[in-house]
Protein backbone atom coordinates (compact mmCIF):
# COMPACT_ATOMS: atom_id res chain seq x y z
CA UNK A 1 0.00 0.00 0.00
CA UNK A 2 1.41 3.68 -0.56
CA UNK A 3 2.26 5.62 2.08
CA UNK A 4 2.50 2.21 4.43
CA UNK A 5 5.68 2.67 6.78
CA UNK A 6 7.83 -0.71 7.89
CA UNK A 7 9.53 -1.52 10.71
CA UNK A 8 12.63 -3.51 9.59
CA UNK A 9 13.20 -6.52 11.77
CA UNK A 10 16.34 -8.37 9.79
CA UNK A 11 17.94 -8.34 6.36
CA UNK A 12 20.13 -10.93 5.67
CA UNK A 13 21.24 -12.67 2.79
CA UNK A 14 19.93 -16.01 1.52
CA UNK A 15 22.50 -19.26 2.29
CA UNK A 16 23.10 -19.14 -1.67
CA UNK A 17 24.46 -15.23 -1.26
CA UNK A 18 21.77 -15.04 -4.54
CA UNK A 19 19.11 -13.11 -2.92
CA UNK A 20 18.35 -10.64 0.29
CA UNK A 21 16.19 -11.41 2.91
CA UNK A 22 14.35 -8.72 4.46
CA UNK A 23 11.92 -9.40 7.43
CA UNK A 24 9.17 -6.48 8.24
CA UNK A 25 6.36 -5.31 9.93
CA UNK A 26 3.93 -2.64 9.30
CA UNK A 27 3.57 -0.24 11.34
CA UNK A 28 0.25 1.62 12.89
CA UNK A 29 -0.08 5.30 13.24
CA UNK A 30 -0.48 4.74 17.02
CA UNK A 31 2.86 3.62 17.06
CA UNK A 32 4.59 6.37 19.55
CA UNK A 33 7.70 6.77 18.26
CA UNK A 34 6.54 7.39 14.92
CA UNK A 35 3.31 9.17 15.53
CA UNK A 36 4.54 12.63 15.38
CA UNK A 37 7.13 11.83 12.45
CA UNK A 38 3.71 10.26 10.54
CA UNK A 39 1.75 13.35 11.81
CA UNK A 40 4.86 16.21 10.63
CA UNK A 41 4.98 14.18 7.06
CA UNK A 42 1.19 14.21 6.69
CA UNK A 43 0.95 17.72 7.47
CA UNK A 44 4.31 18.70 5.23
CA UNK A 45 2.75 16.85 2.41
CA UNK A 46 -0.94 17.07 1.91
CA UNK A 47 -0.93 20.28 3.08
CA UNK A 48 -0.12 21.39 -0.74
CA UNK A 49 -0.29 20.19 -3.85
CA UNK A 50 1.89 17.20 -4.70
CA UNK A 51 3.86 17.44 -8.38
CA UNK A 52 7.06 16.51 -9.83
CA UNK A 53 9.01 19.51 -8.03
CA UNK A 54 7.52 18.27 -4.93
CA UNK A 55 9.25 14.59 -5.81
CA UNK A 56 12.37 16.60 -6.95
CA UNK A 57 13.30 18.17 -3.69
CA UNK A 58 12.48 14.99 -1.75
CA UNK A 59 14.65 13.30 -3.30
CA UNK A 60 17.34 16.25 -3.04
CA UNK A 61 16.56 16.22 0.50
CA UNK A 62 17.11 12.56 0.19
CA UNK A 63 20.72 12.76 -1.15
CA UNK A 64 19.71 11.79 -4.37
CA UNK A 65 20.76 15.33 -6.45
CA UNK A 66 20.87 13.55 -10.10
CA UNK A 67 17.16 12.05 -9.95
CA UNK A 68 15.91 15.16 -8.07
CA UNK A 69 17.53 16.89 -11.51
CA UNK A 70 16.05 14.54 -13.88
CA UNK A 71 12.43 15.32 -12.02
CA UNK A 72 13.15 19.21 -12.09
CA UNK A 73 13.57 18.93 -15.58
CA UNK A 74 10.96 16.35 -16.36
CA UNK A 75 8.25 19.06 -14.49
CA UNK A 76 10.04 21.94 -16.67
CA UNK A 77 8.96 20.51 -19.93
CA UNK A 78 5.27 20.01 -18.73
CA UNK A 79 4.92 23.50 -18.08
CA UNK A 80 3.05 25.78 -20.44
CA UNK A 81 5.96 29.29 -21.46
CA UNK A 82 3.91 31.24 -19.18
CA UNK A 83 3.46 29.32 -16.31
CA UNK A 84 4.17 31.41 -13.12
CA UNK A 85 6.12 28.25 -11.77
CA UNK A 86 8.65 28.56 -14.40
CA UNK A 87 11.34 31.25 -12.46
CA UNK A 88 10.95 29.06 -9.36
CA UNK A 89 11.97 25.58 -11.22
CA UNK A 90 14.96 27.57 -12.93
CA UNK A 91 15.64 28.87 -9.37
CA UNK A 92 15.44 25.17 -7.67
CA UNK A 93 17.57 24.06 -10.49
CA UNK A 94 20.31 26.93 -9.56
CA UNK A 95 20.24 25.94 -6.10
CA UNK A 96 21.41 22.33 -6.73
CA UNK A 97 23.55 22.44 -9.66
CA UNK A 98 25.46 25.15 -6.84
CA UNK A 99 24.78 22.31 -4.06
CA UNK A 100 26.56 19.78 -6.77
CA UNK A 101 29.33 22.26 -7.58
CA UNK A 102 28.17 22.92 -11.40
CA UNK A 103 28.60 27.00 -10.74
CA UNK A 104 28.96 27.45 -14.56
CA UNK A 105 25.67 25.26 -14.77
CA UNK A 106 24.01 27.21 -12.00
CA UNK A 107 25.17 30.36 -13.72
CA UNK A 108 22.48 29.55 -16.82
CA UNK A 109 19.61 28.29 -14.42
CA UNK A 110 19.74 31.49 -12.21
CA UNK A 111 19.68 33.69 -15.81
CA UNK A 112 16.89 31.91 -16.77
CA UNK A 113 15.02 32.13 -13.60
CA UNK A 114 16.19 36.42 -13.29
CA UNK A 115 15.00 36.52 -17.25
CA UNK A 116 11.47 34.37 -16.45
CA UNK A 117 11.23 37.34 -13.54
CA UNK A 118 11.93 40.05 -16.01
CA UNK A 119 9.31 38.89 -18.46
CA UNK A 120 6.37 38.52 -15.37
CA UNK A 121 7.18 41.53 -14.32
CA UNK A 122 6.68 43.59 -17.58
CA UNK A 123 3.73 41.39 -18.62
CA UNK A 124 1.81 42.46 -14.94
CA UNK A 125 2.66 46.15 -16.05
CA UNK A 126 1.55 45.93 -19.77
Amino acid sequence: MIGSIFRLKTVKRSSDGQIWIVRMTLCSDDEHDLKQIIIDMKDHFLSREINLRTLAKLLWEMGKPDLAEKYFIRFLEQLPLQDPLLGDLYHDLGRLASHVGNLDKSIEWHKKASMVKIQNQSSITV
